[in-house]
């Protein structure tokens, strides 16, 4: 037992009572995370919960930023570090994603996070150039990663272009010699921290994070290298300062869909032809807009009727800065630690559902404890335009570039253009910034992260992985092959999906192609050798490569003869 644990009981009930009459602190204030899962607040019948819905699995024909991505990647990338540079190859500078090591966070997984295996978050932050074909792909704001090794998962918060909300999504068996799984999560689990359905990181100065020296040093020291999966240990404290930047960019895009819905109501269309007009009057020129100008009173007497009485609530995506060694904490959080036992059952949660292991932590203060209720940031009435410059910030700066060119730099020809698109295009649905570009352009943008046709049907988590007992010849395509074509997001590499072992066996015995891919002797020096597999840089490839001919014969004997290789 520590040294300042030791004390008198008469000495515990006097803080106690110190602390109670003060109001310090509340031990018994947060509600365990599996009670928050069971107990859901009734949703207000609101156009934005009636739209936007808090679903598991996203709302039909749409999918995340990041489900779109790995899709059109092939594949998801092992290990953690090729991972990393999936998201480098594509940001048109070629640079990587925001990174930073968490050693000791408040994650569900934090009892799995050490100075020997710290979680790694990432955050992508680029835009990409349009073309004249289609619109860049906009990542700010929209894509968070973070990964345990310990516990071989990576946690997704990825924002869905066509659905309007943020979906969060699990990378399970993320580890060499398993079979990954990209599911979604169970959204209640997600939403107990994640209050306002965005993406949330803790304020300044981060003391949680790698962004200060003494985390750095504490971690180099114990790994004994200057980087961890090809990231820099040491970061400048510009790094969270950009991640709490892009997690309040994310937070307010929500906000700006329930303006955008609830604000202008269900037949507000003139409310928001008139949002989007002054939206995109601010883009143009930010310093010169006038949020008391003729338009701006407007836009306030056309959703005066609707704009929701009690207001619509800013969510708070920050959480207070926690200092894990307690050196800068204050009173509350010291009289906190010295009454919270030093017990632990067992070592955290391995997964994202195993709530009963990480309950078994010690607590954490109820102020620090992101399962805590937290009050919104601000509230927005009918008076506050706020939603103008959150739909705004929509739009990309190449967005606006292109509408600049093809209106010949004139706003009033652009603004002209909104008055005159026809009513319906202003029916409520959530606000996209593809639709609204291909309706100012006068054609259809292609986007990179729209279309699902190709893409296989989303996996929601909890779903048992498929037990192999009867139909044994499967136990290799397990090994070498169920990483990339079992629960691919691409329909057309998701061959080897199936509920049970008769389903899976089918879908391989009828593609042909697979008999042909494993012949490597054959199409070795081919112009068919890049169809060969599995790839030879992946760790299948170099683990079938030792195995010899044997288990690539017993491979191409369940499947039938070439058609078409």
């Amino acid at each position: 037992m520590k040294l300042h644990k030791i004390i008198t009981l008469t000495g515990v009930v006097v803080l106690i009572l110190i602390a109670g009459a003060f109001g310090i602190i509340n031990y018994f204030s947060a509600p365990s995370i599996s009670t928050l899962t069971e107990f859901t607040n009734p949703k207000q019948p609101t156009l934005f919960n009636k739209l936007i819905p808090d679903t598991d699995l996203p709302p039909e024909g749409t999918r995340s930023l990041f489900d779109h991505l790995i899709a059109q990647n092939d594949g998801l990338p092992f290990p953690f570090n090729e991972f990393i540079t999936l998201f480098k190859n594509s940001n048109p500078a070629g640079a990587p994603p925001l990174s930073l090591l968490i050693p000791d966070g408040r994650s569900l997984l934090k009892g799995q996070a050490d100075n020997t295996k710290p979680r790694i978050v990432i955050a992508t932050d680029f835009q990409e150039t349009n073309t004249p074909a289609g619109l860049g792909m906009n990542t700010q704001g929209q894509l968070f990663m973070g990964f345990v090794e310990a516990a071989n998962e990576i946690e997704v918060v990825s924002y869905n272009e066509a659905a309007g909300r943020f979906e969060y999504q699990l990378v399970q068996n993320y580890c060499e010699g398993c079979v990954p799984r990209i599911v979604y999560a169970r959204r209640a689990i997600c939403l107990t921290c994640h209050q306002g359905g965005t993406p949330i990181f803790s304020e300044r100065p981060w003391n949680e994070t790698s962004g200060q020296l003494k985390v750095s040093s504490a971690i180099e020291k114990t790994i004994g290298s200057r980087h961890y999966f090809g990231v820099p240990i040491q970061q400048p404290l510009a790094t969270p300062e950009r991640f709490d930047e892009l997690t309040d960019v994310g937070n307010f895009t929500i906000i700006s869909q329930r303006v955008w819905l609830d604000g202008c109501g269900e037949k507000g269309n003139e409310c928001r032809r008139r949002l989007l007009s002054l939206a995109l009057n601010y883009a143009d020129q930010p310093g010169l807009f006038d949020s008391q100008s003729t338009a701006a009173q407007e836009l306030r007497k056309l959703w005066a009727p609707t704009f929701p009485k009690e207001g619509i609530a800013v969510s708070e995506s920050d959480l207070k800065n926690r200092d894990p060694s307690g050196e800068s904490n204050n009173v509350t959080d010291w009289l906190y630690a010295l009454l919270t036992p030093d017990i632990n059952f067992g070592d955290g949660a391995k997964n994202n559902e195993d709530l009963s292991a990480f309950e078994k932590l010690p607590p954490l203060p109820p102020a620090l404890d992101p399962l805590t209720r937290r009050a919104p940031k601000q509230t927005l009435h009918k008076t506050d335009i706020d939603g103008v410059y959150g739909i705004a910030r929509f739009f990309t700066d190449d967005d606006l570039n292109s509408l600049n060119k093809h209106y010949s730099y004139s706003l009033d020809a652009l603004l002209k253009k909104i008055e005159e698109l026809p009513t319906h295009v202003f029916d409520p649905a959530p606000f996209s910034r593809v639709r609204f570009m291909s309706l100012l352009l006068d054609t259809a943008q292609q986007y990179c992260c729209l279309d699902t046709s190709e893409m296989s049907p989303p996996l929601v988590s909890g779903i048992p992985p498929l037990e192999i007992t009867k139909h044994t010849e499967l136990k290799l395509f397990e090994k070498y092959c169920f990483a990339c074509h079992r629960g691919n997001p691409a329909k057309r590499l998701d061959f080897m999906a199936g509920d049970n072992e008769l389903a899976v066996l089918d879908n391989i015995k009828a593609k042909n192609e697979i008999r042909e891919a494993l012949d490597w002797e054959r199409y070795q020096d081919s112009d068919k050798a890049a169809k060969l597999m599995p790839p030879e840089d992946s760790i299948q490839y170099q683990k079938l490569k030792q195995s010899g001919e044997k288990d690539r014969n017993q491979m191409r004997a369940t499947v039938p003869s070439m058609f078409g290789f």
